[in-house]
């Protein structure tokens, strides 16, 4: 177990935080990602996310280390499930990607579950490249205000672009960094990642591990969050078409057996963990209204002048 396990049961029951302990291994893979998906009424197009975060990941690293009204920021959300599932939590929810196609989707999840009654505030934001969006979103009233900063390792290109990827992840941090509030926690998760040649398993977790400490945070637990389950004594990995596809190919490269994926590796950092204070309850800032371009209508005074009045018109 991890530390914060031994610290929740050293605890006297009356003064334990409610959710589940944050135990070494999470038990998030009774069901598929898909049943999961499908579960919980995401759009269709959810599923087409690669570096998706299970539902079911992401709700246990929120109720396990945030609380109720608490704020959760995703600063790479995809399709949006992170924030899905805070706001499902009842914690307050912000995504950012820089994509529109996710942006999209990840708000067509936000509203759909928003329209089913949940009470918290929500947003989804893309950060185009347009001068100053991203500094307006870290600037929004928010530093120092996010209980959990929560994300996952997004390699992108045909066989995973690991070091755009963690060059990506090192960026986020160091920029999203200041919003985590004294004693807040990030939490980064990263599925099993193979050479696409030598077909041996990397250190994807080390090296996550590494711009975690040169981001000034303080790692306190590695996790497992399963993605297999066990059933009548035989274990079911879930593992997708491409995935036993790459376990066969490294197969034949190594001439071992290989073990197909069952689980993804979670990174727990904790920011100032001598300072632990929460910061004060926060309502979330709605979005900017749309500018109102001002034009100019003439009219006539008894004088023969003809002043100008503004009227405003929607951009």
């Amino acid at each position: 177990m991890s530390e914060y396990a031994d610290e929740w049961f050293s605890r006297p029951i009356g003064e334990r935080p409610e959710g589940p302990v944050l135990t070494s291994v999470w038990p998030t893979g009774r069901a598929s990602v898909a049943a999961q998906l499908d579960d919980d009424g995401y759009h269709d197009a959810t599923g087409t996310d690669p570096a998706l975060m299970a539902p079911a990941v992401a709700r246990y690293a929120i109720a396990a280390l945030t609380r109720p009204g608490g704020v959760v920021l995703d600063p790479d959300c995809g399709a949006g499930t992170t924030v899905v599932e805070a706001l499902r939590c009842g914690r307050h929810a912000i995504g950012l990607t820089g994509q529109r196609r996710w942006w999209r989707l990840a708000r067509a999840n936000v509203t759909a579950t928003k329209a089913r009654g949940v009470f918290v505030d929500g947003m989804v934001l893309v950060l185009d490249r347009r001068p100053g969006t991203a500094a307006a979103a870290a600037t929004a009233g928010l530093t120092g205000r996010v209980d959990l900063l929560l994300t996952t390792l997004r390699p992108t290109g045909p066989y995973g672009d690991l070091t755009g990827a963690l060059d990506r992840l090192n960026q986020l941090l160091m920029q999203y960094r200041s919003l985590v509030r004294p004693g807040g926690h990030v939490v980064i998760t990263c599925p099993p990642l193979r050479h696409p040649v030598r077909h041996d398993l990397l250190d994807v977790p080390g090296q996550i591990a590494l711009l975690g400490s040169t981001a000034g945070l303080a790692p306190v637990a590695r996790c497992l969050a399963l993605t297999a389950t066990v059933r009548r004594g035989r274990a079911f990995t879930r593992a997708t078409l491409a995935q036993r596809r790459a376990a066969a190919r490294a197969e034949r490269a190594l001439g071992h057996p290989v073990a197909l994926p069952a689980h993804h590796t979670v990174l727990v950092f904790r920011a100032d963990p001598d300072a632990a204070e929460p910061a004060p309850a926060l309502s979330l800032p709605l979005p900017p209204a749309p500018r109102r371009r001002q034009r100019r209508v003439r009219g006539s005074r008894p004088d023969g002048a003809r002043p100008e009045t503004t009227v405003g018109a929607a951009a």
